[in-house]
């Protein structure tokens, strides 16, 4: 008597069993169509994050006026080390951008990371960003920010954490944090910026730099010095 009391027990024990495993292998699943997709839109967002980034920071150096300002990018080569998640944030450690822009000048941008927003695919903070580009004239640019955050839906970028912009020339900007309208090709600097070079140096509470009118500001306690002789 004791075998069928104890085997209708048994039987639906089987089927929730059989029932949970299903469960879990169809969410595995899903989740794994859904992780390539974000990964698909984080190199595409990727690759256009870092050479933005790296423009930003080039194009602050305008600020001084005193090195050439390269051109829009052209074609990009883009490579990383792995992927792998950061705080269940998916990651791309060691991206690596090479190319060259519109007039043939090469450009390298590299960061420790690029981590992907787990909310939204198209945002992503970057890790100490660093760009290097050599102009027609054989001279070159470095620029690196610490951190940055790129949110491709608002086309907006920001640079934070402190950022400097050096020349072969003797040239450099610092600054502590930017922040980039792609949409209007507007940087906004509204935290304190000093620049110098052989020609002078100069130090305001803030700047703006209109990339398509090329107008730069130096607003708030303004300060300019020309050194002796120089012109």
């Amino acid at each position: 008597m004791a075998t069928p009391d104890t085997h209708p027990a048994a039987e639906p024990r089987v089927k929730s069993a059989a029932k949970r495993i299903s469960i879990d292998w169809t969410a595995r699943t899903r989740g794994t169509i859904l992780d390539a997709e974000r990964y698909s839109r984080f190199v595409i967002v990727m690759k256009r994050a870092l050479p933005i980034a790296a423009g930003a920071v080039i194009m602050a150096v305008v600020a001084y006026s005193l090195v050439p300002r390269p051109s829009d990018r052209g074609g990009v080569n883009f490579e990383y080390g792995s992927m792998r998640k950061l705080d269940n944030d998916l990651a791309m450690i060691k991206p690596r951008l090479t190319g060259a822009d519109s007039k043939g000048n090469p450009f390298v941008i590299t960061a420790d990371a690029a981590i992907q927003d787990g909310k939204n695919a198209r945002r992503a903070r970057l890790k100490n960003v660093e760009a290097d580009l050599t102009t027609q004239n054989a001279t070159w640019i470095n620029a690196n920010a610490a951190g940055g955050f790129i949110d491709a839906d608002k086309q907006f970028l920001t640079l934070d954490g402190g950022i400097s912009v050096f020349s072969d020339s003797g040239y450099e900007l610092h600054t502590s944090a930017v922040d980039v309208d792609l949409n209007k090709s507007f940087l906004t600097g509204n935290h304190h910026v000093t620049g110098q070079g052989p020609q002078g140096a100069f130090e305001a509470d803030r700047f703006t730099i209109d990339h398509k009118t090329q107008h730069i500001a130096l607003i708030g306690n303004v300060h300019t010095t020309l050194y002796a002789g120089k012109k």
